[in-house]
């Protein structure tokens, strides 16, 4: 049985109502943090502003409220009516206090003393009568809320019991949403109490029922958004972008005990160690670069054949496992410490609340009381995390002895910045008897000092069986070695191949990979297995000289070249884009996108523009860029795989291993890099430009509630930020690019656009209203001059609107770290406004415009 439309709508009106009530109490004191700086008043009003808002904004998207804006609806019962009466009077009241924390937060000064309450801030602008009887209107919504939610439920108990209808549900899955277990549990206490509406004690013990509801739902709530600020998106890209451990490979990594010598030291046999418990509980994976040390971390993490070991150290306590894989071809939370522990925390705790554990979720307030007590207090503690609060949390985390936690951690040597934290963090965890770690990175001086009396293992000692079977592989099933060794008769040329290879590999696995591609694409009907071995043994031991030596052999094409460094370049330029993107940003007319039809790409045309890449990358760039998929998990997907995929813009592209990328990225190739595709006259922003708009224009609609929307912001945003670039750059407005921006984002997409894609709380009605609202102030300048008054209008309404609901702040969720976009939205000009009022009036006669040079637009 579904909670009926009455039970949200009253939940989202009593919520608003009794955080006001504790705003205007004169007992309510405003909780200051026990282990960090003291919160500023000017951040606790906008915080109490932002609660209130968001609270508002509920009551909209309430179920019941959107019901009642339908013209074809059914007549609502009486309690319906009152219920939506009492929403509107609600968000009237909450409004003039929004408003009155606004103007209390305008006057504060950094010096002032820190608030004691949120009335002691009010009386700085409101009178004592004011904030009592604004107080006592809230109170008196709360009562009648109760009445008409009460006579709402024993209405659909009564209807129940007539029809024959089942009253509760038998099933206590604990998955049911909050409201419905309520729901229940409410109608249940009617039914056996015979609550009427009418008598005032039945009312008031029906309302601590209700306190219930809301206790539950900021509970939920707070949860919510812990856990969305420990996420982040690309959470899961690297691991995704390691390639599958190839089939028979790392075998002897489940046996006990590896047979050799690593310098004096015989190396601990690694599922000995899991399942040991006398202490030694951090574990190194090292070796030389290429050699394989992720893909070997990818493939024990969460490996069905370590659970034994496992099993035997955690005895009958729960295990968590969690993972987290540095990369420096990424993002700065890839390779930051303040990513390490988002991702560690918020695998542990999915795996503890969501998973077999079923844990109350109540564990969240107990890591971050701090900001649980800021959030009940004035709906603070949303703020993102730093490092220290992350380690707090963690290390209260892991202090529960009743859990036993594996980590993962790969890749320590492409942290950014200085490692010592970390490593500090990490033998400080291992010394819990709870907590076994296993990290990886090459054998650099600080980990070696580190690590090196603690069990280990020297990844690329181990690594030349494995290698032979991976180049045994590829010579039994690739199609043209396959050719040339059948016209031999010896087999053991075939096996002197394959053994060159191995031993000049020297155990980097990346070498074997690099040097058989390198091999495959330069095969010609021509060769034998003895002109392989020749070719082979040209080949350079050492991995660096290896590229070097495969990127010359690029040059001698200069179409090749050309076309490889662009590609380098554009990724460069980009972080790591999605396959489709990068396909519309090599597209050598820059302005291609604006005579582009609006509608989503054709199969036949997405499979061939993801086909004609893959190829590209494959031949041109030589595979030094690789394609993966980025949530789904998937390695390398081919030809034939392009085509089934079910959202083509999960295929990112990024440099296939970190040496590659520190390659491409050395003095010498970067400038031959330039050469190729001519110096400074290449302009990546203009390729992303026009990337971008075809990205917007050929968006795929996304079904949500029975309606297809499009998600349009992250495009849309995009497109702004490289139109400000390119401006940056030669001072003249893309006025020509922006309005056909605006034609894909938001006027030919209006009534289609996803609901939580645009800031909420007010009407998104043209693309005028984004551009003032993120200040492109070039544009609106030019725009101005021939916008309909109505649309001047209703864009700076909606900047005011927007602006005073997101705070200062707000808009980073919107802007991200978008540099231009970030810049102009905080360079407001007093005269762009003046100018748009002289043109949002009726009658200018008399009006004096505001002087403003145009700017030069193309």
């Amino acid at each position: 049985m579904k909670p009926i439309p009455a039970v949200g709508l009253s939940s989202s009106i009593i919520q608003i109502v009794d955080f006001a009530v504790r705003i205007l109490s004169k007992d309510h004191k405003i909780y200051q943090p026990t282990d960090g700086e003291a919160v500023e008043n000017h951040t606790v009003l906008q915080d109490i502003a932002k609660n209130l808002f968001r609270l508002s904004l509920n009551i909209d998207q309430n179920d019941l409220k959107r019901l009642s804006s339908d013209p074809k609806r059914p007549k609502l019962s009486e309690a319906a009516e009152h219920l939506l009466k009492f929403s509107d009077e609600t968000k009237i009241l909450t409004a003039t206090l929004i408003d009155a924390v606004l103007q209390a937060q305008a006057r504060g000064s950094f010096s002032d003393p820190k608030w004691q309450t949120g009335r002691d801030a009010l009386l700085t602008v409101w009178k004592k009568k004011e904030i009592t009887g604004l107080k006592k209107k809230l109170k008196n919504v709360r009562k009648e809320v109760d009445i008409a939610l009460m006579i709402a439920l024993r209405a659909y108990l009564d209807q129940s019991a007539e029809t024959g209808l089942p009253v509760f549900s038998a099933d206590d899955n604990s998955q049911i949403h909050h409201w419905e277990k309520w729901q229940n549990e409410a109608m249940d206490s009617i039914h056996t109490n015979d609550w009427k509406p009418k008598n005032k004690k039945h009312v008031e013990e029906f309302s601590k029922k209700v306190d219930a509801l809301i206790t539950v739902e900021n509970e939920a709530h707070f949860c919510h958004e812990v856990f969305a600020k420990l996420h982040f998106a690309v959470m899961d890209d690297r691991a995704n972008s390691i390639p599958v451990a190839h089939e028979g490979t790392f075998e002897w990594m489940f046996e006990s005990p590896p047979s050799y010598e690593s310098g004096q030291q015989q190396a601990s046999a690694f599922l000995d160690w899991l399942g040991d418990k006398s202490g030694q509980n951090l574990f190194w994976i090292t070796g030389k670069p290429g050699s394989g040390k992720s893909v070997l971390m990818k493939h024990m993490f969460r490996n069905s054949r370590l659970f034994p070991s496992l099993e035997a150290w955690s005895g009958a306590s729960p295990g968590i496992n969690a993972a987290f894989f540095f990369w420096n071809s990424g993002i700065d939370l890839q390779v930051s410490s303040a990513g390490l522990l988002r991702s560690l925390l918020y695998e542990s705790l999915q795996d503890m609340i969501y998973g077999p554990l079923e844990q109350d979720p109540g564990i969240i307030q107990w890591l971050f009381a701090d900001r649980w007590n800021q959030f009940t207090s004035y709906g603070g503690g949303m703020h993102d995390f730093a490092f220290p609060d992350l380690r707090r949390g963690f290390e209260l985390m892991i202090s529960d002895v009743t859990k036993k936690f594996f980590f993962l951690i790969d890749g320590l040597d492409e942290l950014g910045g200085y490692p010592e934290a970390v490593v500090d963090l990490l033998l400080s965890a291992t010394k819990r008897d709870n907590v076994k770690i296993c990290t990886s990175s090459r054998p650099m001086p600080g980990f070696q000092n580190a690590f090196e009396k603690r069990p280990s293992l020297m990844l690329d000692l181990m690594m030349s069986e494995d290698v032979r079977t991976y180049v045994s592989h590829v010579v039994h099933t690739q199609e043209q070695l396959v050719k040339i060794c059948s016209y031999e008769t010896d087999d053991s040329l075939k096996h002197n191949l394959i053994s060159d290879i191995v031993e000049k590999s020297s155990g980097v696995f990346l070498w074997a990979t690099l040097s058989t591609d390198f091999l495959v694409q330069g095969a010609s009907e021509s060769d034998d297995v003895v002109s392989l071995q020749a070719s082979v043994w040209a080949l350079p031991s050492d991995l660096d000289p290896l590229l070097t030596y495969i990127f010359e052999d690029l040059g001698t094409d200069k179409v090749d070249l050309q076309q490889a460094s662009q590609l380098f370049r554009l990724v460069d330029a980009h972080g790591y884009p999605d396959l489709l993107a990068l396909s519309f940003a090599n597209d050598p007319h820059t302005n291609s996108s604006i005579s582009a039809e609006l509608r989503p790409l054709r199969p036949t045309e997405l499979t061939k523009r993801l086909e004609d890449m893959l190829s590209i990358l494959k031949v041109q760039c030589k595979n030094f860029l690789t394609v993966f998929e980025g949530s789904a998990g998937a390695n390398e997907p081919d030809e034939e795989a392009v085509s089934s995929v079910a959202d083509p813009r999960r295929l990112k592209i990024n440099y296939s291993h970190r040496s590659i990328k520190d390659f491409v990225q050395s003095r010498p190739v970067l400038e031959k890099i330039r050469q190729a595709t001519g110096g400074d006259a290449f302009n990546s922003d203009e390729y992303w430009a026009n990337a971008s708009l075809w990205a917007l224009k050929t968006l795929r609609p996304q079904q949500k509630a029975q309606k297809q929307v499009f998600p349009v912001w992250e495009d849309l945003a995009w497109c702004m930020e490289y139109a400000l670039r390119l401006e940056e750059k030669d001072n003249k407005v893309r006025v020509t690019y922006l309005d056909e921006v605006g034609r894909a984002g938001i006027g030919e997409r209006h009534d289609t656009i996803a609901a939580m894609d645009l800031p909420r709380g007010y009407a998104t009605e043209t693309f005028l209203d984004i551009a003032l609202w993120l200040n492109l102030t070039g544009y609106v300048r030019i725009k101005a001059k021939t916008a309909e008054r109505k649309d001047i209008k209703h864009a700076m309404e909606y900047n005011r609107a927007v602006r005073k609901m997101l705070g200062t702040g707000g808009e980073d969720r919107w802007i991200g770290e978008r540099r231009r976009l970030k810049a102009a939205h905080m360079n407001t000009s007093p005269e762009l406004f003046l100018l748009l009022e002289y043109y949002a009036k009726l009658v200018r006669f008399a009006t004096p415009k505001a002087h403003m040079e145009m700017p030069e637009y193309v």
